[in-house]
């Protein structure tokens, strides 16, 4: 944002030759004829400061950036770490309707101090000669001359006239991570606890396509995950598959009240490949055998930390849709489906909750959990993913998930709750 701004103050106090002959104009005026230049920089401004979009185009606090240029004391004195906020006695309306968060004046009086450290020469008045103003008046050259020249011998050349350049605001995102990851094992013929030696590869692929504009939210996630290992025990050194997911999640948001949306979901999911038991012949499951899906509605709470590397998602959804397929009848009853049927659907409530946590510089948790029931069964997953940053490309990753359902046979040790997890070098690259 900062390479823009002494852009646009450069067309707000400048003509076309350079020279500062506009008056200075009331609030309402600067409003209606700077909206345009202030709506295109919502997008890239908003996530920096985390408020929200439609909370900057009709906020007169941003005044000091689209008037001619003032020298403002504060933009000096304002400490990030002990800013408060204050009442603007240069604004002649009332300031109680719009949230003064300190992130709003520090990031303003941050792009002041450093629009007056690159272009001095663009100074029209002081502070103190603003609040003398008592109706238009011409900037005149004595102003200028009035802010004291840099020390040693700079050269101060007139600024070029501004090209002028429209940019739309994009409203969408596409965030991305793709993750190789590669585990080799191998023990000693007399090691002490016996092993096998094996080998695994994952690979991993999380694609978003998020929309945000005033109250509407849509986001959208695509999330496919395989991987494979091998034994020396297998005659054949067969590839078996220890992690296979296909998810697609949509996710509808329309905001109520402060930090909660009205919400509806959408998600299903399935595997790539076939699964057999050991004897590599039964089929144990493949492409959609089985496949979920849900649908809920409910509210969404996402609340905004001072602390930006915390994230929190909690939908609550008091009805919601849940259903269960098969492409092959035999393979029903392992998942809880009656022998005969290829499908089992369920009625019930859901709670999801999603949440980053840049604990350190290098170390990052991220966790996913999910309940559903349909007052008769219960399943429940929980995602928890560590990540230990060790340079931009290469980290080490720790993946843990537990899950619970009661709908299926129960395992002699396990009963209901199953349980996977991994600790992996990772490959990461992010877009």
């Amino acid at each position: 944002m900062t390479s823009l701004i002494p852009m646009l103050l450069l067309s707000a106090v400048s003509g076309g030759d350079g020279s500062q002959t506009e008056p200075v104009q009331t609030d309402s005026t600067i409003v209606a004829k700077y909206s345009a230049k202030l709506d295109s920089l919502s997008a890239l401004y908003a996530e920096e400061a985390g408020i929200e979009l439609d909370e900057i185009s009709d906020n007169p606090l941003y005044f000091k950036l689209f008037m001619p240029l003032a020298l403002y004391d504060e933009a000096f004195i304002a400490c990030p770490d002990t800013l408060e906020a204050q009442t603007d006695s240069l604004l002649p309306v009332n300031l109680e309707k719009w949230d003064r968060d300190e992130s709003i004046a520090d990031n303003i009086n941050r792009t002041l101090a450093r629009v007056y450290l690159d272009h001095p020469e663009l100074v029209s008045l002081t502070e103190n000669e603003l609040k003398s103003v008592t109706g238009p008046v011409a900037i005149s050259e004595e102003s200028k001359e009035r802010i004291a020249a840099p020390a040693g011998d700079i050269e101060i050349h007139e600024a070029a006239e501004p090209e002028l350049v429209k940019n739309k605001p994009s409203f969408w995102k596409f965030p991305g991570t793709s993750q190789f990851k590669y585990t080799q094992s191998r023990y000693s013929d007399n090691w002490y606890k016996g092993g096998v030696n094996n080998h695994s590869l994952l690979v991993q692929l999380e694609q978003e396509a998020n929309y945000a504009k005033n109250s509407l939210t849509w986001d959208n996630k695509l999330e496919a995950k395989l991987g494979y290992y091998t034994t020396e025990e297998d005659d054949d050194r067969r590839f078996r598959t220890n992690e296979d997911l296909l998810r697609v999640t949509t996710k509808f948001g329309y905001k109520a009240a402060k930090n909660w949306y009205y919400s509806a979901q959408i998600q299903a999911y399935t595997q790539f490949m076939n699964v057999y038991e050991s004897d590599n012949v039964t089929l144990k499951s493949r492409f959609f055998a089985p496949a979920y899906g849900n649908v809920s509605i409910g509210m969404d709470y996402k609340p905004k930390f001072k602390n930006s590397k915390v994230t929190l998602s909690a939908q609550l959804s008091p009805l919601a849709y849940d259903c269960r397929y098969v492409s092959r009848e035999e393979l029903g009853k392992k998942f809880g489906i009656e022998e005969g049927k290829k499908y089992k659907y369920s009625v019930g409530s859901r709670v999801e909750v999603n949440s980053k946590w840049q604990l350190l510089e290098f170390l990052k948790w991220t966790t996913k959990a999910q309940f559903f029931t349909s007052y008769e069964n219960v399943e429940s997953n929980w995602e928890n993913t560590i990540d230990v940053t060790l340079n931009k490309y290469f980290s080490i990753q720790f993946f843990l998930h537990w899950r619970f359902d009661d709908s299926v046979n129960p395992d002699e040790d396990m009963k209901y709750h199953q349980l996977k997890e991994f600790l992996t070098l990772n490959f990461t690259y992010s877009w």
